[in-house]
């Protein structure tokens, strides 16, 4: 069971595997969350999330049609994305390190390896809350620092200033933090702390188009 103000998070599920879906309403059942969706394509989540922006996102990696992979990508980089900022994690099968690098270059925030436990899913969404990581955007890469890993990022520029294409960083906003409190002036803040940071990436987005 989690804390009562995980219940203001809005969840969605994404998987192809019928009794995967059902494996995970089972698991939900009792943790409290209030606003899950759980979809079986990464068009249809996709959809969900243009129309209803979830604030957090589980996606099978492995799918037919597109994968969540795909999906990761459509959030991070389309122009219809509503939050390229978007905490994503990936449910897959795949521990190996080159799996796990493919993600990270596709910009995933974590991962939770099949098969599924509630365990995992309450660790990576009170991580998601309490441990929010910092986003980058480069001409190369969108998606959480990865700086720790093989390709560092060399400027550090801030939401609110004039963005620089060869690489920028944003602060975390706190967002889900302020959401699970409950407190109207930190999600305020944070909710418009937000919307600045996906200008920002707008912004840089439409100076790519027009270099």
């Amino acid at each position: 069971m989690l804390p009562a103000g995980y219940a203001r998070l809005k969840l969605l599920f994404v998987d192809d595997d019928l009794p995967t879906r059902v494996l995970l309403r089972e698991l939900l059942r009792g943790t409290g969350l209030q606003q899950v969706d759980i979809v079986d394509s990464a068009v249809t989540a996709f959809e969900m999330i243009r129309t209803d922006p979830p604030d957090l996102v589980f996606t099978d990696w492995q799918m037919q049609d597109r994968s969540g992979l795909d999906l990761l990508r459509d959030i991070r980089e389309t122009s219809d994305s509503p939050d390229p900022l978007m905490p994503v994690i990936l449910l897959t099968a795949k521990d190996g390190q080159d799996s796990v690098i493919q993600g990270r270059n596709a910009g995933a925030t974590a991962y939770l390896l099949k098969p599924i436990t509630l365990g995992g899913i309450v660790d990576r969404i009170t991580d998601a809350v309490t441990k929010p990581r910092t986003f980058v955007v480069s001409p190369n890469y969108i998606g959480p620092d990865r700086r720790l890993s093989r390709s560092p990022i060399a400027n550090d520029r801030r939401a609110g200033v004039t963005p620089a294409i060869e690489g920028t960083i944003i602060p975390p906003d706190h967002l889900l933090a302020a959401k699970v409190k409950g407190d109207r002036m930190a999600l305020r803040q944070a909710l418009q702390a937000h919307a600045d940071a996906i200008a920002l990436v707008r912004r840089i987005f439409q100076a790519r188009l027009a270099a």
